[in-house]
């Protein structure tokens, strides 16, 4: 299974720049104090994927449920120590859909679940597949490329 998944890792981590690129390209980014750029995942998802997400998913919908439903966890401080919290599933927008499916990266690229042998692979694998299929779904209405 670890090959497996690091390939669907690799394919998930591929399909994130693209989007991170052409939407930044696209004027969907924003910047802090420090003048740092940060891609407005709010603003494409309510923009260019809007809040009929789920229809516009058709038989591809389970995948979103399943992300809103049993979202990524966090890491938190907790008496000193970094520790997996879990996160809310009562709103179920498309902003908080793309927020997850952001959250599934930034814990891969942050070593969080994957430090030499991946941490709940089934569930990994579960959150790395339905995140493709989202992104997969609005590759071409957000003018991503193909990969």
């Amino acid at each position: 299974m670890s090959a497996h998944l690091d390939q669907l890792a690799f394919k998930f981590f591929k399909l994130f720049a693209q989007y991170e690129s052409t939407l930044k390209e696209n004027g969907f980014f924003k910047s802090d104090k420090s003048g740092n750029v940060f891609v407005d995942w709010d603003r494409f998802a309510n923009e260019i994927v809007g809040k009929n997400f789920k229809t516009e998913l058709g038989h591809l919908a389970p995948a979103a449920a399943y992300i809103l439903d049993q979202p990524p966890k966090k890491q938190i401080i907790d008496d000193g120590r970094v520790v997996w919290a879990d996160v809310s599933a009562t709103d179920k927008s498309v902003q908080i859909l793309f927020g997850h499916i952001c959250r599934v990266r930034n814990n891969l690229f942050h070593g969080a679940k994957f430090n030499g042998t991946w941490f709940d692979p089934e569930r990994s694998e579960e959150l790395l597949n339905y995140s493709l299929v989202v992104l997969e779904c609005f590759r071409t209405k957000a003018g991503v490329d193909g990969y």
